[in-house]
C-alpha cells in the first residue's frame, strides 16, 4: 500500500512538472527569450572565439608569405598580438592587427612594449569587416570557416593584385588555396592555406600582331574563377582554346597552339596586367629559332 501511494505521488509530481515545463515554454515566445551573454574571447555576434594560434604556427605563417622589412601584415582578429609582434620582431615587418575585444587589445600593446616593437605595429578596436584592406601587403587570419567565406569578397575588392592572404586551419571553399602546408605541434594537426590575390583578367582582349607582312587583329575572350582561367584567341576565321594558363598575382600566362604550312606553331603568352592593358611578350615557338616580340593588349 506504502509503495501504491509513492509511485502515485511521484506520478502526480511527474504530471505537474510538465505541466510547468510547458507553461514556461508558451509564455516566453522565441522573440522575447534572452540569449546568454558572449563568454570571455568571443570577439562579436559572428561566433568567433579567441584561439591562440601556436608560435610555430605562426611563423610558419609568415614564412609561406615571404614577409619582408617592407611589408605592412594585417592580421584579422589578431587575439593577444601574436603574430603581428612576430611580423616586426623576427622579420622586420610593421603591422597592425584588428580586434574587437578591448581585453586582448590592451594585452597586445603591452605585449608589443615588452617585445620593443611598439613603434611597428598597432592594434585597433574594430570589426574585421568595417576594416579598409588596402594598405596591406600581407593579410593573415585565424577564423572560422563561414566568416572566411563572407570575408573572401572584399579581400579580393580591397586589396592589391599579388597580396599574400594566409590563413590558419579553414581555407575558402570554392577559392582553391595555391599552397598549403601541414604542421604538427605537439600532438595536434595543423594546416595552412595560402593565397594570391588574383588580378581582374575576365572580359575581351585586343591587340595587333605582325605576322607575314601584315599587321593582324587577335581578341583574346577570358572568362576567370578567382585564380583558374580559361578561354579563347580568335585570329582571322580561327577561334582557338587557350591552353596552360596560370594567374599569379598581375602575371598572366597562357598558349595558343596553332597548325601553320604542315607544322604545329605555339605562341606562348606573358604579361602583366594594370587596369584594362596587359604588357608583355609573345614567344613563337616551332620555327628553327624562337622568335620573341613585344605584346600589349587592351580590354
Amino acid at each position: 500500500m506504502r509503495l501504491k501511494r509513492i509511485l502515485g505521488f511521484l506520478v502526480l509530481c511527474a504530471g505537474v512538472s510538465s505541466l510547468f515545463i510547458w507553461q514556461e515554454g508558451r509564455s516566453l515566445p522565441v522573440s522575447q527569450a534572452q540569449p546568454p551573454p558572449l563568454p570571455e574571447g568571443v570577439r562579436s555576434q559572428t561566433d568567433v572565439p579567441y584561439v591562440p594560434t601556436p608560435n610555430e604556427v605562426v611563423t610558419a605563417m609568415l614564412k609561406m608569405a615571404d614577409v619582408t622589412q617592407d611589408d605592412v601584415v594585417y592580421d584579422l582578429g589578431s587575439g593577444d598580438g601574436r603574430l603581428v609582434i612576430a611580423a616586426a620582431k623576427e622579420f622586420g615587418a610593421k603591422g597592425v592587427g584588428f580586434e574587437i575585444n578591448p581585453r586582448l587589445i590592451q594585452e597586445s600593446n603591452e605585449k608589443a612594449r615588452l617585445a620593443s616593437v611598439s613603434d611597428r605595429v598597432k592594434f585597433v578596436e574594430q570589426d574585421l569587416f568595417q576594416t579598409d584592406l588596402s594598405e596591406a601587403t600581407v593579410v593573415t587570419l585565424y577564423l572560422l570557416p563561414k566568416v572566411n567565406v563572407q570575408l573572401r569578397p572584399k579581400l579580393l575588392r580591397e586589396l592589391k593584385p599579388g597580396t599574400p592572404v594566409v590563413s590558419h586551419q579553414f581555407d575558402m571553399k570554392e577559392w582553391k588555396p595555391d599552397r598549403t602546408e601541414v604542421l604538427r605541434v605537439g600532438s595536434r594537426i595543423h594546416r595552412v592555406f595560402y593565397w594570391v590575390i588574383p588580378a581582374q583578367v575576365t572580359g575581351t582582349w585586343q591587340w595587333n600582331m605582325q605576322s607575314v607582312g601584315s599587321k593582324n587583329p587577335y581578341t583574346l575572350q577570358l572568362r576567370q574563377q578567382f585564380q583558374e582561367v580559361t578561354g579563347t584567341v580568335r585570329m582571322s576565321n580561327d577561334e582557338i582554346p587557350i591552353t596552360e594558363a596560370k594567374l599569379t598575382g598581375d602575371q598572366l600566362s597562357f598558349k595558343v597552339t596553332q597548325p601553320k604550312q604542315g607544322k604545329l606553331v605555339t605562341m606562348q603568352f606573358k604579361g602583366r596586367i594594370s587596369d584594362n592593358t596587359i604588357i608583355g611578350s609573345v614567344d613563337i615557338l616551332g620555327g628553327a629559332k624562337v622568335d620573341r616580340r613585344n605584346w600589349s593588349a587592351r580590354r
